[in-house]
């Protein structure tokens, strides 16, 4: 199956999400889903979602040679995590309610799947906000801004930091996600197959998810 028609989740800040078509990545507006109740600032904001996402990059467009996977560091965003194939970098603001926040998007696709690292600082924004209540509503706004609905989900852990991990059912495509809180950093580890299909390196992937040392840079 070639990436015509095929989507991948971009989700950034709290409970927002673009569809993003991986042939031609035609962003479309995406509703914003609504945070969880809370007082902290950070859960209280309503944030709209990018109007329109980047240009492509040539090195998106699938490739006909075998995956070669290899383990990436990112030191300024404090990861590394191996793909099948060098990911494209793209950086987008997004302007909130609480300021505009700079949200940067490692994804690698080929027609199997679509692989995507979502990172966001929100910094003071994320004071006295319940971590719980952020990776909820960012794990159901993820889902919701897809029309997609929830198959199962659990708390994970990050070393000491806290995540959820969820798979959910979108536009015929099961796809399979990560979400943790690192102080004031929100990484999202994403995989989404063809419609009807499974991928058989998810597991591969969303594992392989490690912290680094973060350059000052």
């Amino acid at each position: 199956m070639d990436l015509a028609g095929r989507k991948s989740i971009l989700v950034c800040f709290f409970a927002v999400a673009a569809l993003i078509r991986l042939s031609g990545y035609v962003g479309a507006q995406a509703p914003v889903a609504p945070g969880p109740a809370s007082q902290a600032p950070l859960a209280a904001q309503s944030v709209p979602a990018p109007t329109q996402a980047p240009a492509p990059p040539p090195e998106a467009a699938p490739s006909a040679q075998a995956p070669d996977w290899k383990t990436y560091s990112f030191p300024a965003d404090g990861f590394s995590i191996s793909f099948p194939a060098k990911p494209v970098l793209q950086k987008q603001s997004v302007p909130t309610d609480a300021g505009t926040f700079e949200l940067r998007t490692y994804l690698t696709a080929n027609p199997s799947a679509a692989l995507y690292v979502g990172v966001c600082d929100y910094g003071e924004a994320a004071n006295g906000s319940d971590p719980d209540r952020v990776l909820e509503g960012a794990k159901n706004g993820a889902v919701s801004n897809v029309n997609g609905h929830l198959i199962h989900s659990k708390k994970v852990v990050l070393g000491i930091y806290p995540g959820v991990a969820f798979e959910a059912e979108a536009q015929g495509s099961q796809f399979s996600g990560r979400i943790y809180l690192v102080g004031t950093i929100l990484y999202q580890v994403f995989v989404t197959p063809a419609p009807g299909e499974t991928y058989p390196e998810t597991a591969r992937f969303l594992d392989s998810f490690q912290l680094i040392p973060r350059s000052s840079s």
